[in-house]
This record gives C-alpha cells, sequence and structure tokens, in this order.
C-alpha cells in the first residue's frame, strides 16, 4: 500500500465518510478510512483498503496529528480528506507539520474559524446584506446588558462556536431552544460555555434548504441544493429525508457572496430557512467541511468528493450551474426511523414543535411510503452491504443501552 498513493478519509464514523468512499472508489482512488476506533461505518465498505485507528483530536490533538503523520509516511497519503469539524480544524491549525499538497483539500484556517463563529459570521453577513434572524449579540456571556433587546420568545441560543478550547481541552456546544426569559436567564446561569460570546435568536419558521458548494480560493467550482423534508430532532436537526433543488435565488447569491467573500477553499455547506411569513432565506450557518447528506449530491449526478479530489491534485474544475438532477431524493432509513419514534413518543412542545406540525398518524404513513421513483437510500447498498450491517448493529446496541 505505501508505494500506491491513496487517498486518507478521516472520521470514518460518519456518514458522509461513508460517502466519500464510495464515491472516491468507485471513481478507482484507492482510500485508507481513518477513525478513532478500529471498526468503523466508512472503514466497512469494500471501497476502503485498509484503515487508520488514530487517538482523539479532542482529546489529545498532537498525539492525533503524529499519529496522521505517522499514516502519511506509512501508506503513501497524498491527500487528507477530514470529514468533521474537529478533524478539520486540529488539521487546519497544523497544517505545517505536513508534507506540501497532503492538505490540499482542507481550508485554510482563518477563512474556517471565520465561518465556523457564528458570532462574528452573522455580522459578516449583515455587512454583506445576507438576511439573518433577528439576532441579539451577548459578548462574553454578559446577558444582562442585553436581555432588555430579547422582546419575543421563543428563541434559539447558539453558541458562537460548535467547538470550544476548555482547561480540558476541545469541547462540544450545543444549540438551546428558550421559552421564557426566566428559562433564558436560568440557562446562561448554568451553561458554563455561554461566558462565551454567543447569540439569541428569532427561531424562523420554515423550510430548512441548503446551498452546497466546492471552491478554489474563491472561485466557485461546483454548486448544488437541496430543501430539508424531515430531520431529527423533528424542529431542527440532521436531515434524515432531503430532495436535490435547482440552485434557488438569491440564496445561491448570498452563499456565494460569502464563501468568495471569505475566499473560501474546499467543500461547505451555507444553510438557510426560508421564512414561511416572508419567503426570505435567513443565513443559519457555515459548516466549512463535508455535510452529512453528501451522498444525495452524488446520487443526483454532481461527485462532489471527486471533484473535490480534483482540485486537490491541481487540476481546475468548472462545473456549470444546475448540473444535477433535481427531484432526487435520499434517506437515511435509520435516522428517518429516529424521527418517527420521537414524534410518536413525544408531545409536540416536547419537540418544540408548532401547531401546524404533521399529525403522528400521517408521520407514521409518510415514515412507510419505503419506494418511489429516485428515492435512494443513504447507506444501505446491495453492491456495499456491510457498512449498513454496522450501522444497524450500533443502533439496535444504542437502542438496548437506553431501555436498560
Amino acid at each position: 500500500m505505501g508505494s500506491n498513493p491513496c487517498v486518507l478519509i478521516m472520521d470514518g464514523q460518519e456518514r458522509a465518510a461513508l460517502a466519500v468512499t464510495r464515491s472516491l472508489g468507485q471513481a478507482g482512488v484507492p482510500v485508507v478510512v481513518g477513525a478513532e476506533t478500529s471498526n468503523s461505518l466508512a472503514g466497512a465498505s469494500k471501497y476502503c483498503q485498509r484503515t487508520w485507528q488514530y487517538p482523539s483530536p479532542l482529546e489529545d490533538p498532537s498525539r492525533f496529528v503524529s499519529s496522521v503523520i505517522d499514516a502519511v509516511g506509512r501508506l503513501g497519503v497524498t491527500a487528507i480528506m477530514p470529514v468533521t469539524d474537529s478533524t478539520t480544524q486540529v488539521l487546519a491549525a497544523r497544517r505545517d507539520q505536513f508534507p506540501a499538497g497532503v492538505l490540499n483539500a482542507v481550508p485554510p484556517l482563518e477563512s474556517y474559524e471565520l465561518v465556523s463563529d457564528k458570532y462574528r459570521l452573522m455580522k459578516v453577513a449583515q455587512e454583506l446584506g445576507v438576511p439573518i434572524p433577528a439576532t441579539v449579540y451577548v459578548p462574553d456571556g454578559d446577558l444582562a446588558s442585553v436581555l432588555d433587546q430579547v422582546t419575543a420568545f421563543p428563541v434559539v441560543v447558539k453558541p458562537g462556536r460548535s467547538l470550544l478550547m476548555t482547561d480540558r481541552g476541545w469541547g462540544k456546544t450545543s444549540v438551546h431552544f428558550v421559552s421564557s426569559v426566566e428559562e433564558l436567564v436560568d440557562l446562561y446561569r448554568r451553561v458554563s460555555y455561554l461566558k462565551n460570546p454567543s447569540l439569541i435568536q428569532q427561531r424562523v419558521e420554515g423550510e430548512g434548504q441548503g446551498v452546497f458548494g466546492l471552491f478554489d480560493h474563491g472561485r466557485p467550482c461546483a454548486l448544488f441544493a437541496h430543501r430539508r423534508i424531515r430531520e431529527k430532532p423533528p424542529a431542527g436537526g440532521v436531515s434524515v429525508l432531503r430532495e436535490s433543488i435547482a440552485l434557488p435565488k438569491p440564496m445561491t447569491d448570498y452563499a456565494v457572496k460569502l464563501l468568495e467573500h471569505v475566499k473560501w477553499h474546499g467543500v461547505a455547506m451555507v444553510e438557510f430557512k426560508v421564512d414561511k411569513t416572508s419567503e426570505v432565506p435567513r443565513l443559519m450557518e457555515i459548516n466549512g467541511r463535508f455535510w452529512g447528506s453528501l451522498q444525495l449530491a452524488i446520487d443526483a449526478g454532481l461527485n462532489i468528493p471527486y471533484l473535490l479530489y480534483q482540485v486537490a491534485s491541481g487540476s481546475s474544475v468548472a462545473i456549470p450551474d444546475n448540473s444535477y438532477r433535481a427531484g432526487t431524493r435520499s434517506r437515511w432509513f435509520l435516522g428517518d426511523l429516529d424521527h418517527l419514534l420521537m414524534r410518536l413518543t413525544k408531545t409536540n412542545a416536547t419537540l418544540h414543535l408548532g401547531p401546524d406540525a404533521p399529525s403522528r398518524w400521517r408521520c407514521a404513513a409518510e415514515f412507510l411510503r419505503l419506494w418511489r421513483r429516485d428515492l435512494h437510500y443513504e447507506v444501505e447498498s446491495l453492491s456495499d452491504p456491510r457498512p449498513a450491517l454496522v450501522e444497524y448493529r450500533a443502533w439496535m446496541s444504542q437502542l438496548a443501552g437506553g431501555a436498560s
């Protein structure tokens, strides 16, 4: 293996890593899958030629980097493709420790930190004329200084960063739904990471849509868009059923303007919600990495991972807009099952759903529509069945653990 150039795909436990593994493997690119565990979803694919286990990038970044550098030398790795914020951030910060060209698929640290910091990103979006939700900026946890600006509930509290450095290393943060001023004050009192800059935003009711792009140092190479049909949790989270759509205006223009402004390099997802009252697309966030529903773009005919491989190899890529099939759907089956179980076992109030949310019966009926034209399953594959078996086994273990 060491004599044959290969791509090291990080975060093998992620569904996006499986999509990248299958995409590159089917294109004839040798693939090694890295993960924190010896077994992983992408590592089970027949397109994975070898696996590499590494220490946690959050708990021990230095050992993680040393392990990846070891893999580069031992396996003949010519390109590394991270999938999560954890690996992307650590690799971008240690770029100078790697051989030239190996991290060509990883965005520059300065650009990555800007788009990943929601506090800074929302201010940049306002400066560029990109619509955002009504926002109250909370500097350094000082809620008292801005509390009088929060005039309507419910609101969404968003930490500025999804990953924050603490005394104990990197830690993950969460988004919070808040229904009253009392809840808001209590939340800022209890949650330590809200001592850092955060946002209090008006909750936008409407359909989630995203514009996804591959950029070469600020130049858009390929663009894709989809809409979310169902999510987990139901009120907003990871999409479990989604559909490709033609590039929407002006949303696509907003996304390109933001990513051109930061001279983005690599892949990114620009997420919006289309306000159901005003029909204005409002920026939610930018993920400067592969997105969870990546397989949909591939199924619709736009092979983003292979295009990124070409860009990282120095090729010039320019795909015309809308060069994919609109109306293609992708379903994460077990995520959709989780969505259904939440709807059947929890109240709308507990799930932060409004009165116009579909009924439980309708949710069950929609879930049972297992087949339709141009519907693809994200993990399940007759030609590559092992990843689905790995995922089912993990899901059942988690279910049994929860029950016990």
